[in-house]
């Protein structure tokens, strides 16, 4: 959606400061934008179709179409619901073709699951040597120390 934004940018000639102007967003939202560090929030989208209403959502969104709406205003838009016959939109020619061409965004193949066998290891536990307790010592802060020394358990 990047894209599609930065072609809005640069078929209105507008920098990335004075688009977030005109649609009335933070600079630093745009920026962000630009940057990729955030995707644009449906705030901004809103913002941007209300002040281009010649912007096709579906392109905005998707990139599905072109950038030019069939209906360009409103009044078109409910009239259309209406009446028997559409109104024709007037056709907006873009300002450099050479930018469009630039940014032009490539589909993306889906990514394709792939089921893998699990793989069953035999878990080898190795037992180790018991060990005993052979001497117990205490340090105390004076200095001094113990040593307990346990006695031999008897088996019976």
């Amino acid at each position: 959606m990047k894209d599609r934004i930065l072609q809005i940018m640069h078929r209105e000639g507008l920098t990335p400061a004075r688009f977030a102007e005109v649609i009335n967003v933070q600079r630093s939202a745009v920026s962000h934008i630009m940057t990729g560090r955030n995707n644009p929030s449906l705030d901004v989208v809103m913002k941007i179709l209300d002040k281009y209403p010649y912007v096709d959502p579906d392109w905005l969104l998707y990139g599905k179409g072109e950038i030019i709406r069939k209906n360009t205003s409103s009044a078109a838009i409910q009239s259309d619901l209406f009446s028997p016959t559409p109104p024709k939109a007037p056709v907006i020619p873009p300002r450099s073709t050479a930018v469009a061409e630039k940014h032009r965004e490539t589909e993306v193949e889906k990514p394709q699951n792939i089921i893998r066998q699990t793989v069953q290891e035999p878990v080898i536990i190795k037992k180790t040597e018991q060990k005993n307790v052979s001497k117990i010592m205490i340090f105390y802060s004076d200095n001094t120390f113990e040593t307990f020394i346990p006695e031999k358990i008897k088996k019976d």
